[in-house]
């Protein structure tokens, strides 16, 4: 090869080198923009979600007569949407559940306390749906924070890699955000949002049986006692119409320990994440205890089932995660209906006249009343 052909190959060489680097500068550039595109949409819907609280807050302080100072009340919802739980050390697993446990009860009601503090003339269902309001900004905060950080790093040491992946996953976690916004809607409209299916299917089978309320002692909980066809069915949901879960747990031990003996069945009615293709509102049934969140109430509602020997059964609504958390539709509304004369049927077909049924309305009860 002459020295033409040497100098000609390097040229050549050094100009593919050049638009390889010019590429993926434009494309690590591309990744960025969009990136940035979805961290200024979490942004926009973190600061929509506090926004909403502080408003609400507001309308509340008003109440008392006292000025709102909308710029001190913006200061502490955003410490609120600051503070993090530190969850137990889990190198022995001993006794996790239970701490656990009190470490979310001890920041739920760490959060209520405050609220109430603040807007003395607040009523439960009032502070209950300020709080959620708190949680949503929470989690957006954390969204877009956690989604920045990683953003940050990638850019900082020009990582095409973790752009890339970072970029493919935001779709997913715009579709959370979504979910969340649409949460911020149903607080402040508060009308029953999708995983409000358990407690609206429990409420509709209470008042069809003519259903008398119990007193269980569990706060934050709701329970009835009815007659179905020569069996009884003792009812038992979170305290409506505030947004509140319950204490689900604790009012089933304290079922099993007045009627155990008697009991034949528990059947919990939740709602289900569908998989795409499946149909929103299809009903689907199973054997175990359907209750979701970080599985402490799960645990010990299965402790409960299997000191005593009961059969856990389950009916499940099923919905996109965005439906769990919009305002609930009427074709959701429809198999609700449709849960109802499904749970009548298994009370039937598998507790025996004269025992006694179990059913546990588990989600969020934002305006089911009781």
């Amino acid at each position: 090869m002459n020295g033409g052909g040497i100098l000609d190959l390097f040229t050549f060489m050094a100009i593919l080198a050049f638009f390889s680097y010019i590429s993926r500068e434009l494309e690590i550039r591309r990744l960025a923009n969009e990136i940035e595109l979805y961290l200024t949409l979490f942004k926009a819907a973190r600061d929509s979600a506090v926004v909403a609280a502080v408003r609400r807050f507001g309308e509340l302080v008003a109440k008392t007569g006292e000025r709102v100072n909308i710029s001190d009340l913006e200061n502490k919802v955003k410490t609120l949407t600051e503070t993090v739980e530190i969850l137990p050390v889990s190198m022995d697993s001993f006794g996790l559940v239970r701490k656990v446990k009190h470490v979310l009860r001890s920041e739920d009601s760490s959060i209520k306390t405050e609220i109430k503090r603040l807007t003395p003339l607040a009523d439960k269902g009032e502070i209950e749906v300020i709080a959620d309001l708190v949680n949503v900004a929470r989690g957006l905060n954390f969204i877009y924070k956690y989604i920045n950080h990683n953003y940050t790093l990638a850019k900082r040491f020009k990582s095409y890699w973790l752009l890339l992946q970072l970029n493919a996953l935001l779709p997913f976690v715009a579709e959370e955000v979504r979910a969340y916004e649409s949460a911020v809607e149903a607080l402040v409209k508060q009308v029953p949002i999708g995983d409000s299916a358990g407690p609206l299917v429990l409420t509709a089978l209470a008042k069809e049986l003519k259903a008398k309320s119990v007193s269980l002692g569990v706060p934050d909980t709701y329970a009835y006692l009815a007659e179905y066809n020569g069996r009884s069915v003792i009812m038992i949901k979170a305290e409506g119409p505030g947004s509140s879960v319950g204490r689900l747990d604790e009012a089933v031990r304290r079922v099993v320990t007045l009627w155990g003996g008697s009991l034949a069945l528990v059947i919990t009615i939740d709602a289900m994440v569908k998989l795409e293709g499946e149909v929103t509102g299809e009903i689907t049934e199973g054997y175990g205890v359907a209750i979701g969140g970080v599985g402490v109430e799960r645990f010990s509602i299965e402790e409960v089932l299997t000191e005593y020997g009961l059969k856990p059964y389950a009916v499940l609504v099923k919905m996109s995660a965005e439906e769990a958390l919009l305002p609930i539709s009427k074709e959701l509304y429809s198999a609700c209906l449709l849960a109802k004369e499904r749970v009548k049927d298994a009370i039937v077909k598998f507790v025996q006249p004269g025992a006694v049924a179990l059913i546990i309305g588990v989600g969020n009860t934002l305006g089911v009343g009781n």
